[in-house]
C-alpha cells in the first residue's frame, strides 16, 4: 500500500468530516496508490497531482470519489486533464493553496 502525502492528508481532512476523512485517505492509497495505478517508483509527492484531481472531481462526494477513482484506475491522464491539471505540471499545487485554508 502506499503512502499519501502529509499535503493531501491535510486535504482530505479539510475536505471531510474526522470518520470519513480516514475512509477517504484508505480508498485514495488502496484504491488509487502507486500499485493500483502502476507508478510504483512515485513518490506520494509525485502521487499528489493525481490525488489532488480524485479530491477536486469529487467535491466532497462520495459518489463523485467513487467515479473520480474509477477514472484515475482506467486512465489517470485522462484524470488529470478532466480536473484541468493538464496543462501545468504545476496547477494542482495552486488549487490546493486556493482551496485549502
Amino acid at each position: 500500500m502506499s503512502e499519501l502525502s502529509n499535503r493531501t492528508k491535510k486535504i482530505v481532512h479539510y475536505l471531510y468530516k474526522s470518520r470519513e476523512a480516514l475512509e477517504v485517505c484508505d480508498m485514495l492509497e488502496t484504491e488509487c496508490g502507486t500499485e493500483a495505478l502502476s507508478c510504483s517508483s512515485w513518490s506520494p509527492e509525485q502521487m499528489e497531482r493525481i490525488h489532488f484531481a480524485v479530491l477536486k472531481l469529487a467535491n466532497g462526494s462520495s459518489m463523485d470519489l467513487d467515479s473520480a477513482i474509477q477514472l484515475a484506475q482506467l486512465d489517470w491522464r485522462d484524470l488529470i486533464m478532466s480536473a484541468g491539471f493538464g496543462k501545468d505540471t504545476r496547477v494542482h499545487e495552486i488549487w490546493a493553496k486556493e482551496n485549502v485554508h
